[in-house]
């Protein structure tokens, strides 16, 4: 239809019809609300990604986000992933537990490594809690706030269990651990104990390469590394036999730092930096791939001058 404008005719523009009107603003609405999600998502995956002085390990910058359960975890261990081809990779995968199961014997007398001489790459995914000597633990403060913790060792990896646990136990009752540096107080729960469901904070584990990477997921650990893990501390059984280049030949040392660096991310501590040439390591420091300057030092409580 048209209509007269002083003697012309002039089109009658198209009437627009509703529907099309209403589809116009669905579709602008779900424009709007993409852009946030996917503003959200930039924001958080940024504030995930802290970033971490390159190591002597480290792989094209990749990064591993580390979950912990205390306060500050989300963000508190961040990993730069070593190289796989740092060390051999020997066997294949097993499945790994999620609970102390009875496993095959885990009395060996071998030191992790295989006939061959390589650390062990794959254990049977099993785990044994470890009771702890009697000899590795001293008097417990009487206060503080208490972590309940088991020693367990993956079945298959040829370690001295109860060597394992001598260590763990020393360490963690030491004077220069973190019962001095924060007022925790650490008990060791018994095999019969767990087994009776008693209560634990920690699990701390001795686990092949290829087990820890199925503990430690969704975090990145590549066979390398250890861990913690929504309660669980995973120490690679790698680790644990070669030490790491920041101790050199030290590896007692080495398995010292493990133990607190671990341990610490499990009762909430995120990673700590050196504070500059000279200075003392922080044991929440990555002391794994390096020490950027600092000296070694395996104790969250301060080197003595």
């Amino acid at each position: 239809m048209e209509r007269m404008v002083r003697g012309s005719a002039v089109a009658r523009p198209p009437q627009t019809s509703w529907t099309a009107v209403r589809r116009r603003r669905v579709a602008a609405g779900a424009a709007v609300v993409l852009c946030v999600v996917v503003d959200v998502w930039a924001v958080t995956w940024a504030g995930a990604r802290e970033a971490t002085e390159p190591g002597p390990f480290a792989r094209s910058g990749r990064l591993a986000l580390g979950v912990g359960t205390g306060p500050a975890a989300s963000l508190a261990e961040v990993e730069r992933v070593p190289d796989a081809a740092t060390d051999s990779q020997v066997g294949a995968g097993s499945s790994a537990g999620t609970s102390p199961q009875k496993a095959t014997s885990t009395s060996g007398t071998g030191d992790g490594r295989d006939a061959k001489g390589a650390v062990v790459e794959a254990g049977d995914g099993r785990f044994t809690v470890v009771p702890m000597p009697a000899s590795a633990l001293r008097p417990a403060p009487t206060s503080g706030r208490t972590v309940r913790y088991t020693v367990e060792v993956e079945g298959g990896v040829d370690v001295r269990p109860a060597e394992f646990a001598s260590t763990v136990g020393t360490v963690l009752t030491d004077p220069r651990g973190w019962q001095a540096r924060d007022g925790v107080r650490f008990v060791d729960v018994s095999p019969a104990a767990a087994a009776a469901g008693a209560a634990v904070d920690l699990r701390i584990t001795l686990a092949s390469p290829r087990t820890t990477d199925k503990l430690c997921a969704p975090l990145e650990t590549r066979g390398q590394v250890s861990c913690h893990n929504s309660g669980r501390v995973v120490l690679n059984l790698r680790r644990w036999v070669l030490g790491a280049e920041a101790y050199g030949s030290d590896v007692a040392g080495y398995r010292t730092y493990l133990v607190n660096h671990e341990v610490g991310h499990g009762i909430g501590h995120a990673h700590a930096y050196c504070g500059g040439p000279g200075k003392v390591a922080p044991v929440m420091m990555q002391q794994t791939y390096g020490l950027k300057g600092c000296t070694a030092w395996p104790w969250p409580t301060p080197k003595p001058a």
